[in-house]
């Protein structure tokens, strides 16, 4: 009540909860696809440049800027354990709320393949011909070095190959890509070893 009014105000964000800000608008647009063919539970809001999206955070404890995630995309992280916040109003306008959970269901933990990475090939601007198979192929060994189980590496490379690439591969060649002997060379993690 005391800030609704002004032109421009903020909040900051619960102590669990992590904010994925996409300010590119074609990016922002591929991850509202996956959030809607997957229902996930978060909080979208519309942004000038492109869009925030708001899930539950048990993994994440540090803010970035400008960092890949692990299907390729570029986003500003911000937790609410560092005492991070979220605009709210900008420029006179309330942020509209594009996409948010019905009643009482709880919102989803971030999942794996929107984490940072060290590193993500140039997914988007891939088409035939510029060796996507071989780079979704060596992704694997660098999702693994980031802990990404067997599981989440697959989810992750489906998700860059129907979201992300310019031009998705057949079905045949993503089945190919993640056989189960493109895991088996142990990778570690942390002092750990991981199959």
């Amino acid at each position: 009540d005391d800030v609704k009014n002004l032109n421009e105000y903020a909040g900051l964000l619960a102590e669990d909860v992590i904010l994925v800000d996409i300010d590119d608008k074609e990016q922002s647009e591929k991850l509202m696809d996956i959030v809607e063919d997957l229902q996930l539970n978060c909080r979208v809001y519309q942004t000038t440049r492109g869009r925030h999206f708001l899930f539950k955070n048990d993994k994440v404890d540090s803010c970035s800027t400008h960092s890949k995630l692990a299907i390729g995309l570029t986003a500003d992280i911000k937790v609410g354990c560092k005492n991070s916040y979220s605009v709210l109003k900008f420029d006179g306008k309330e942020r509209f709320i594009e996409w948010d959970v019905d009643g009482d269901t709880d919102y989803d933990y971030i999942p794996k393949w929107l984490t940072v990475v060290k590193y993500a090939p140039d997914f988007e601007n891939m088409g035939t011909g510029d060796g996507r198979n071989q780079e979704l192929f060596n992704y694997i060994l660098n999702l693994q070095s980031n802990g990404f189980t067997k599981d989440e590496c697959r989810e992750c490379i489906r998700l860059i190959n129907k979201y992300v690439l310019a031009t998705p591969l057949k079905d045949s060649e993503l089945d190919v890509i993640l056989r189960d002997d493109a895991f088996n060379a142990p990778v570690f993690f942390e002092g750990k070893a991981f199959l």
